[in-house]
Parts: C-alpha cells; sequence; structure tokens
C-alpha cells in the first residue's frame, strides 16, 4: 500500500519511483546507496504506537544536528527548537487519521506546513522517529539548493525583529507549558532556560531575554547567564556579552562546540576561518570571547561567507546549550 504523501514545503523536489510495487521517495538530483528507506514499513508493522516517521535523507552538520536533537529533547521540545531538513520526507503510518491534524493543515499552503506537521504530532504526543537515509548527490544544484534551504532560518548574528513568517510557531510556544516541554521538572531555573532558549532560536530576543533576566546566576550551570550573553552578542553588545560569559564561566558543553566549530571551520578551508580557528582553541578547547570577537569582526567587515559560517556554529552552539538546559531542569542529581 502506497504511504501517505506528507505536505512539502521549503523542501527539495521529491522522485517517487516504483519499485517492485513499494514506493521509495527520495530527493531530486540524487541517489540512493542502500535499502535502508524501505525499512519504514517494517517498522510501523513493529510498532503499533509510531505514529510518524521522517526519513532524513544525507548526512551533512544540519541532517546530524536534527538527528541529534531529535534523540535528545521530547518530542514536543524537538519540534519546536529544529526545522525539518530540506531534504526530508514525513511518512504517516497508513491507518493514521489525517484529521487529527485539525483544519489548519488540511487548508493550508503555508510555507513551514512539513513543520507544524511535525509540531501537531508532538503536540498530540504521538511517537515520531527519525531515520536517517544515505543518498549520493548527483547534481550540484540540488545539493545546493538543500543547503540553502536549511540554512536561510538560522538565527542571524546580528538580532532583527521577529520573523512574521513565524507567527504561527510563537503562538505555539505561548501556549506550551514548561511541563509539556520538559516532562517533570526539577529545577525551575533551567526549564526557564530552555524557554529563553527557544524563543532565541526562533528569533525573539526581546522574549528570551525577558526570560534569561529572570534567572541570572541560577541553575545548576548558570544556562540563563549564557542564553544571557548570547543574546547580548546579537543585539549586538559584545563588551555586555563578554560580561555575561564571564559570569558562565567553563561551561559542559564547551568541549563538545569545539569540535563542532572545528569541524565546520575545517568544511569551510577559507584561510581567515583558519585563522579564527587558532584563536578560538578548537578542537581541544572553546574561548567564547574570541567567538564574540570573530561575530564582531564579521559584522564590521560584511564578510557574507565568514557570517554564514558563524550562523552556523552559533545554531550548533544554541542547540547544545539547550539540551544542557533541559538536562540540568530535568535531571534529579
Amino acid at each position: 500500500m502506497p504511504e501517505q504523501q506528507g505536505l512539502t514545503e521549503c523542501q527539495v523536489e521529491m522522485t517517487i519511483i516504483d519499485m517492485d510495487g513499494v514506493f521509495a521517495f527520495y530527493p531530486a538530483g540524487s541517489r540512493l546507496l542502500d535499502s535502508r528507506w524501505n525499512e519504514v514499513q517494517t517498522r510501523f508493522e513493529q510498532c503499533s504506537d509510531l505514529a510518524a516517521v521522517i526519513r532524513v535523507f544525507g548526512d551533512n552538520w544540519f541532517t546530524r544536528l536534527f538527528g541529534e536533537t531529535w534523540s535528545a529533547l521530547p518530542s514536543r521540545l524537538a519540534s519546536l527548537a529544529i526545522r525539518p531538513p530540506s531534504a526530508s520526507y514525513l511518512s504517516l503510518r497508513p491507518d493514521f487519521d489525517p484529521l487529527l491534524f485539525g483544519t489548519r493543515l488540511l487548508s493550508s499552503a503555508s510555507t513551514f506546513s512539513h513543520w507544524m506537521r511535525l509540531i501537531d504530532l508532538a503536540k498530540d504526543a504521538s511517537r515520531v522517529e527519525v531515520h536517517s537515509i544515505p543518498i549520493e548527490w548527483t547534481s550540484t544544484d540540488a545539493a545546493a539548493k538543500a543547503t540553502d534551504l536549511d540554512e536561510c532560518f538560522l538565527p542571524e548574528l546580528l538580532s532583527t525583529p521577529p520573523c512574521r513568517e513565524l507567527s504561527w510557531v510563537f503562538g505555539e510556544l505561548k501556549l506550551a507549558r514548561l511541563s509539556d516541554l520538559c516532562g517533570e521538572v526539577v529545577s525551575p531555573a533551567d526549564a526557564t532556560a530552555v524557554l529563553a532558549g527557544l524563543w532565541l532560536l526562533l528569533g525573539d530576543a526581546d522574549a528570551s531575554h525577558r526570560q534569561s533576566q529572570s534567572i541570572e546566576e541560577e541553575g545548576r550551570h548558570r544556562c540563563g547567564n549564557f542564553w544571557h550573553a548570547i543574546m547580548h552578542r546579537q543585539e549586538p553588545d559584545y563588551g555586555n556579552s563578554k560580561y555575561w560569559f564571564r559570569r558562565v564561566g567553563q561551561h559542559s558543553i564547551f568541549p563538545e562546540l569545539a569540535r563542532w566549530a572545528d569541524e565546520l571551520i575545517g568544511a569551510d578551508g577559507s584561510e581567515s576561518a583558519r585563522r579564527w580557528r587558532t584563536k578560538l582553541g578548537t578542537p581541544d578547547r572553546w574561548d567564547p570571547f574570541a567567538f564574540v570577537d570573530w561575530c564582531e569582526a564579521a559584522a564590521r567587515e560584511a564578510d557574507v561567507r565568514q557570517t554564514q559560517l558563524i550562523r552556523r556554529i552559533q545554531f550548533v552552539e544554541m542547540h547544545l546549550l539547550l539540551r544542557a538546559s533541559f538536562e540540568d531542569a530535568t535531571r534529579s542529581t
């Protein structure tokens, strides 16, 4: 039986082929490297509570971060924190009732209908799995389009007014309770840091600032101070950002952030990025003050390539911090 076809938006074009009676969906301009795409139907048969599977095609920094986010966070929180990759496909179990999504999606031509559908599934506490599907891009244009779509909504280095196109997700976040996002909370200050992070990831610096200001010096690892520092870096108030980073101290995410940043800088390959790698100390350490300096230099020089690289690193930084905030909010010891 053919799978229900999901809505697509901000997505690459999909190729659909019939392989011995089984429909395969994968990005146009690519080829499948193995038969892992066909495991979805088996998963539906094995797991009666599985409502949907999102196939994520290819292996790059954004698809890996998406998979890690959905693995590390509750689905309600993960669904609000990160958009589905452009090269992805949402498969619903064959007997799933699409009316459960409500009328807004059935009549929606929204740019974000794919993301909306994931959020509605998570809000309904439906079980969703993420499957990584290996592909090889055969079209450089298709690969470039996928990258551009994935990166076009990364948080900016400099604060901008909240994006009107995201008003619907702001509404979702306003209605969400901390227990909806985190489950059982043992550290209210760190749960507030989760909210500060979500608002900043979605581009509302003022809403984030209100949350982080309310928990100064609180929390197990002072994640609120960290969100406060990022907000001022984007403001931009670089001196104030460094003030808050001094109040953060050495944070638990720094080692993993240093490894991610080193990989992204290496993939960029520019001489400028290599110079900043030395200043940051990657991959062995992370200097948040040097990163503030890099953000300031890129903004001053209006270097588009550097700015895009820094936005990638910043996005990773924010997601690692969101996970740390969640863990501190819910961990009993």
